[in-house]
């Protein structure tokens, strides 16, 4: 679903796209109702944006329900209100598209329509934006709970396109306030077009997120007739470090909640809930953290000096250079070179 929202985002702004070329080279005389087709498909991207970024960060298998055809009903309207515009001659329509003719003789109160459409969308894609934003933050807290490895899931990509759009977007206001119209809103844009693009491009290379690990969780009946009190949760804390220390399923650099709580034999839920609260961490920081300690171990042995920081991260169930120094400096507040040469000089 997400790959079709974003198939008819990109589709809607090469509509636009084409009727930008049509009014730019003057054909849109031939045919100036075309211009309509912008006008209310103004209305698709706030929505398209949004429902993108919540089919991507989705913990289940995300479709369309009664809500979120909701967020359609301003383009609906955006067509009614067009309506009487419809009507208009050719020669009207052209000169209100080139020259900014006022037809309100001609529609009375009804002109007041176009002046909705005109402003209504813009304002709508700030709001869709702004909400897009806080559900990719909620998703960072989200995906920490459940997984060791969130490189290629944590949407940075998708979070900094949604940045650029949020700066295009205040620039369009600030060059509409200057009277920048023309070349300036022309380029503004064409650089919405080339980011809107590119979150084509980055969302066809995403893998899935959320799918595998609903197919591999395995929920055992051990815990679930009653709460997990504090006794409990202490108890399964104890299971859970002699696990850590034995089995060091923390080598593992796929490891995902799921994986771990199957081995534990308690729910997902649980064992979010014990690691939380009695570690005060989520569960990427807790798994992490013993990577963490395992590669202090190899950089302070002196028998292993010469050992390669990446084959040390690989050796500590980290699977990129990137990722073991930004947990390494996180947790041990150095970076691995300085700590090995505080260990070994």
């Amino acid at each position: 679903m997400a790959l079709r929202l974003l198939a008819l985002l990109t589709l809607t702004f090469a509509v636009d796209l084409g009727v930008n070329f049509l009014t730019v080279s003057g054909y849109l005389v031939l045919h100036p109702r075309l211009a309509f087709i912008e006008s209310v498909g103004m209305f698709l991207y706030g929505p398209l944006i949004y429902l993108y970024v919540l089919a991507m960060t989705s913990r289940e298998q995300w479709h369309f329900s009664a809500r979120q055809w909701a967020h359609f009903l301003p383009f609906a309207a955006g067509i009614a209100l067009l309506v009487p515009f419809y009507g208009l001659s050719n020669e009207s329509l052209v000169a209100m598209i080139y020259s900014g003719a006022d037809v309100e003789d001609q529609l009375g109160p009804w002109a007041l329509g176009g002046l909705i459409v005109n402003v209504l969308p813009r304002l709508l894609i700030g709001v869709y934006l702004a909400l897009g934003m806080r559900r990719i933050v909620q998703h960072g807290h989200n995906i920490r709970e459940q997984f060791s490895l969130i490189e290629n899931i944590s949407l940075n990509w998708l979070r900094n396109l949604l940045i650029a759009m949020a700066v295009l977007y205040v620039l369009y206001f600030v060059a509409l306030a200057f009277g920048g119209k023309g070349p300036v809103e022309n380029l503004l844009n064409i650089a919405m077009v080339v980011v809107v693009y590119t979150l084509g491009y980055m969302g066809l290379r995403q893998p899935l997120i959320f799918t595998q690990r609903d197919q591999t969780v395995t929920e055992k009946p051990k815990y679930q007739r009653s709460a997990l009190d504090d006794e409990s949760s202490k108890m399964l804390l104890k299971e859970l470090q002699q696990l850590m220390a034995t089995d060091r399923p923390y080598l593992d650099s796929q490891l995902t909640l799921a994986q771990l709580a199957d081995q534990l034999r308690i729910s997902s839920n649980y064992l979010s809930q014990i690691i939380n609260q009695q570690t005060g961490s989520n569960f990427f920081d807790y798994i992490n953290s013993h990577r963490v300690e395992a590669a202090k171990q190899i950089l302070a042995d002196p028998a292993r000096a010469k050992v390669g920081v990446l084959t040390i991260a690989m050796d500590s169930g980290f699977n990129s250079k990137s990722a073991f120094y930004s947990a390494f400096k996180q947790h041990a507040g150095l970076t691995p070179s300085q700590y090995r040469h505080s260990k070994l000089s």
